[in-house]
């Protein structure tokens, strides 16, 4: 077999190692039950039992699913809190539909406040990385000004400039505007979840970079 494709194949196999919901040290172990509760308390839904049986079906190993879905019921029991349900969601991470019952609403009330400061987070760090993009461009302009005494380089570069400065003063007033909402250094127990998403959108700063 050429180098190449026992290469290729090698990787392939990596791949789906790194893919596999269970391994075959695992499988033969069993504890069946001790599994439930992990796959529950993470916040896996109960079709993973059936990607289990699979896989532990090639190493020949048989699954006792009703251990499995015993200790899945109790590891859901320790998922579904509103606590965890932010947690979750702070980190943006996919919520399953494990959670049923009355602790559901709360699970899943929680996951949203998570999800929508997960959002937050992530607009606010896209916004101070243009922010920083924006100065360096400034600076490469001013350099360039500085060192040219074309008028047309000059007159394409202050346009240039002045376009940055716009967007620059844009974005210092986004990020103000964060701050004034709650602040992203200072958590989000008092931030205005609604109003900061109307205060980027206000200032027609609601891109992606």
């Amino acid at each position: 077999m050429p180098l190449i494709k026992r290469l290729l194949l090698l990787a392939l196999s990596v791949l789906l190692a790194g893919c596999a919901v269970i391994s075959e040290d695992e499988c033969r172990a069993g504890n069946w039950y001790e599994r439930g509760v992990q796959d529950g308390a993470r916040g896996r839904n109960q079709a993973v039992v059936g990607e289990i049986a699979q896989q532990c079906g090639e190493y020949g190993v048989q699954v006792d699913s009703e251990a499995w879905f015993r200790g899945h019921e109790e590891g859901v029991e320790q998922f579904c809190t509103p606590d965890n349900g932010y947690r979750y969601g702070r980190q943006g991470r996919r919520y399953n539909g494990v959670c049923s019952g009355p602790t559901a609403d709360l699970f899943v009330n929680a996951y949203q406040q998570g999800l929508v400061d997960h959002q937050i987070v992530q607009q606010y760090r896209q916004l101070a990385a243009r922010q920083d993009w924006v100065r360096q461009q400034l600076y490469v302009v001013e350099v360039a000004m500085a060192n040219t005494s074309d008028r047309n380089a000059l007159g394409n570069l202050a346009l240039r400039r002045s376009s940055l400065q716009f967007e620059l003063q844009r974005l210092d007033m986004a990020l103000f505007r964060f701050d004034a909402f709650g602040g992203f250094h200072g958590g989000f127990d008092r931030f205005d979840r609604i109003g900061s998403f109307n205060a980027f959108n206000s200032l027609g700063l609601d891109f992606m970079y």
